[in-house]
């Protein structure tokens, strides 16, 4: 009985552990290839949401879903949000994006991971 007593508390700590408030954003690109291209929101990321109908006020533009990217400084934080880059992979724990349209192409998601990696340029 004492043994319960015990473990349960260390379980309840390692269960509580788990939770994605301090997830880190990963991404598949090699560093070597983020240094060679120079990914801006403004000259790249802004137009690749924009022309998937992402920042649209009948999506996140208005905050649908508990994301906002309709400036640099929304989608940015929103971005920083692992569930974010998991939504336009298509990843399989999270809804995918964009909803109304097809996956965006393997090049604007190697932008966008880019973008992220190399410290979200604006």
């Amino acid at each position: 009985m004492k043994k319960v007593f015990v473990l349960m508390p260390v379980l309840i700590g390692l269960f509580s552990a788990c939770g994605d408030d301090d997830a880190i954003v990963t991404t598949n690109q090699p560093q070597d290839l983020c240094d060679s291209i120079d990914i801006t929101y403004s000259n790249d990321v802004a137009k690749i949401l924009e022309d998937a109908g992402c920042s649209g006020v009948y999506c996140h533009g208005s905050g649908n879903g508990g994301f906002t990217i309709n400036d640099y400084k929304t989608t940015k934080s929103s971005a920083e949000n692992p569930k974010f880059l998991m939504a336009i992979k298509h990843e399989i724990s999270v809804s995918p994006m964009p909803k109304s349209g097809s996956m965006l192409s393997d090049e604007n998601i190697q932008k966008i991971e880019c973008w992220i990696q190399n410290g979200f340029k604006e």
